[in-house]
């Protein structure tokens, strides 16, 4: 640092020198017997002619003259007269010496972090494999499903096999479009159920027709959710009042909860937002007051039946995470977001285990604009295998949204028994404390 001051100090004096007369230099107009010292006078400095002033008007400087000139007319009291200062031509140029740093400079923190996040590796598939509980993509089989989930998934098969999932109040209207239909698809019904079934119908015409713009106009994927995955879990759980829709995109895996690896690793995997919507269960008054008893004591980073503390889904439990995505996006990520999604529900199911059954095999539901695809995780003790997956339907057709619709029923039916009396056994709570399945 000595060196760069003495060098700063030299370039600052040799620059004010090109103003100061020295004794062995005259200044232009400078008296023969003016004093030989220097003298620096800011307040007389000479400013340069008005731009104003029309150039033919204005007078040419005079060249210095030279030190062994004999000047013949310089003996007027006025040194300066409608002249332009120069200093002494200069010997040499000199650059403006570079500051030295005793530490690199550094970049504010926001981008410090951002650099951090591009220069780690993004989640693969196989990192999920380094989490202390693992999570490994399986292909669905029939013997994962043994024990309480095995009616519903047979009835989810079936109906994506075709099998009843149309009322037979809309036959004639699906006769009469263009629609590929089978006599299989249809189920009988009361009559009195005719006019809301055609009133559904009516909706999910909407709902077709919107998903279509959605698709022909490249909507992003917020619109997609807004006006048609959003429409269309709601006609689909209508008639379940303990089961709502909840939209997830600005919810977030609390720090506690986040997975832990079994070793040192270099990927980042919270550097995205985790899932768009989630289907939750509303427990019964009895299983809800224990709850707000267990998590109001709680510190505000644990605070929730779930693995987010996110205001909406604090008291209700999650029973069926979904991840959406747009045609330019990567399927690739949804499953490691749905798959990361459950390995934090895990972790934060077994902070409230007072059972010693096995956490229950969870629904995944991923979309990709019209298509839905159904995946199950299911707990291994020491691993998660997520067996995908099940063509659940779609919104490109009206048979693909009835298939869709009927799927998403049976899997509300669900959380209405099973996965909350399931809920019950886990917290500790007794068969005879809850209530009726409504």
């Amino acid at each position: 640092m000595t060196d760069y001051n003495t060098q700063l100090s030299e370039y600052i004096d040799d620059w004010l020198n090109t103003f100061i007369a020295k004794s062995t230099f005259q200044s232009c107009g400078q008296k023969r017997d003016a004093p030989s010292s220097p003298i620096l006078n800011w307040g007389d400095m000479p400013t340069p002619p008005s731009s104003e002033t029309p150039t033919r008007s204005r007078k040419r400087s005079p060249k210095r003259q030279r030190q062994d000139d004999t000047p013949e007319e310089n003996t007027q009291d006025t040194p300066f007269d409608e002249q332009t200062p120069t200093g002494p031509a200069r010997r040499h140029q000199k650059t403006i010496p570079t500051r030295p740093f005793s530490n690199p400079p550094s970049l504010p923190s926001s981008s410090s972090a951002s650099n951090r996040s591009r220069s780690i590796s993004p989640v693969k598939q196989s990192t999920l494999k380094l989490l202390k509980k693992p999570v490994d993509f399986v292909v669905i089989k029939k013997s994962l499903f043994r024990g309480i989930m095995h009616k519903t998934y047979k009835r989810i098969s079936d109906i994506a096999d075709g099998d009843k999932f149309i009322p037979q109040a809309v036959l004639k209207e699906l006769e009469a479009s263009d629609e590929d239909i089978r006599e299989r698809y249809f189920f009988s019904h009361p009559d009195d159920k005719t006019q809301s079934y055609m009133e559904e119908l009516d909706a999910i015409r909407e709902i077709q027709q919107v998903a279509k713009s959605r698709k022909d106009l490249g909507a992003s994927e917020s619109a997609w959710n807004v006006d048609v995955h959003g429409p269309l879990m709601k006609l689909a759980l209508k008639d379940f009042e303990r089961v709502n829709r909840e939209i997830l995109t600005q919810a977030r895996i609390s720090p506690p909860f986040i997975p832990e690896m079994r070793m040192d690793s270099c990927y980042n995997i919270m550097s995205s937002k985790m899932i768009d919507w989630a289907i939750t269960a509303r427990p019964s008054a009895t299983t809800a007051q224990h709850i707000s008893r267990v998590i109001d004591a709680l510190p505000d980073d644990i605070r929730s039946i779930n693995q987010t503390t996110y205001g909406p889904v604090r008291n209700d439990p999650i029973a069926m995470p979904m991840e959406t995505k747009i045609a330019t996006g990567h399927i690739e990520e949804a499953r490691i977001q749905l798959a990361l999604w459950v390995a934090a529900w895990h972790k934060r199911m077994a902070a409230l285990r007072m059972s010693d059954e096995q956490i229950i095999t969870l629904p995944l539901i991923m979309v990709m604009e019209h298509e839905w695809k159904l995946m199950f995780a299911c707990d291994q003790g020491n691993s998660i295998e997520i067996a995908e997956e099940i063509n659940m339907g779609g919104t490109r057709d009206l048979v693909g949204l009835y298939r869709l619709i009927g799927i998403l029923r049976e899997l509300a039916a669900w959380m209405e028994t099973e996965y909350l009396a399931w809920l019950d056994r886990w917290l500790g709570i007794g068969q005879a404390a809850a209530e009726p399945t409504q």
